[in-house]
């Protein structure tokens, strides 16, 4: 079995309001992850963070849990861990699809290769569009339990937190962790107005 988490725990300061609730084709980018998500995931997280009260009063979540972050300023790392904490109660899942919250243009097509693409127990899935690497990112259980280890490590209020720019694909690409990409000669899904708050 796969699930899908979808990391929208963002404060989006540059907009000045959330960028979830942002208009996109006539919903909003948030609900348009989610009806893409869902149709091809009976289990889906949506993870929030900043602002998240007003986001559950707009956005219909469909079938999909909400989870709340309460730690969402360390950075997307934090709202992975919430994500996989929530899902490892099931012994069921094999993989987990990656999605970012802020990319509603995401290709069904993408979706349904990963699912059907094999690959070994511990072999990391990246999408790769013409030359670039994006998400959904597939991981594996094999490697949910050493995410999950991966926290912040402030010494100091000073000292910005190692894992505050945390890139889950550079994780990936440059350890020695098995992966494997999978090619598509289309542009890769845009982040909404290219602002990476996710």
């Amino acid at each position: 079995m796969n699930a899908a988490i979808i990391l929208a725990a963002g404060e989006s300061l540059r907009m000045g309001f959330p960028k979830q609730l942002a208009e996109y084709k006539g919903s909003t980018i948030l609900e348009t992850t989610i009806e893409t998500v869902s149709t091809y995931f009976e289990e889906a997280v949506v993870v929030l963070g900043h602002d998240s009260e007003t986001i559950i009063e707009k956005v219909d979540f469909k079938s999909s849990a909400i989870l709340i972050n309460e730690n969402w300023q360390e950075g997307i790392i934090s709202s992975i861990r919430t994500g996989l904490h929530h899902l490892n109660h099931n012994k069921n899942f094999e993989n987990v699809f990656i999605f970012l919250g802020d990319q509603p243009s995401v290709d069904g097509k993408v979706i349904q290769k990963l699912l059907n693409t094999k690959h070994d127990f511990d072999e990391v899935m990246i999408p790769k569009y013409r030359y670039k690497y994006g998400y959904p990112v597939v991981v594996p259980k094999y490697f949910w339990n050493k995410l999950e280890l991966i926290t912040q490590d402030n010494s100091s209020d000073e000292v910005d937190s190692v894992f505050g720019e945390f890139d889950l694909i550079n994780f990936f690409e440059s350890s020695e962790f098995k992966t494997k990409s999978i090619n598509f000669n289309f542009l890769r899904p845009t982040d909404f107005d290219e602002q990476k708050d996710f």
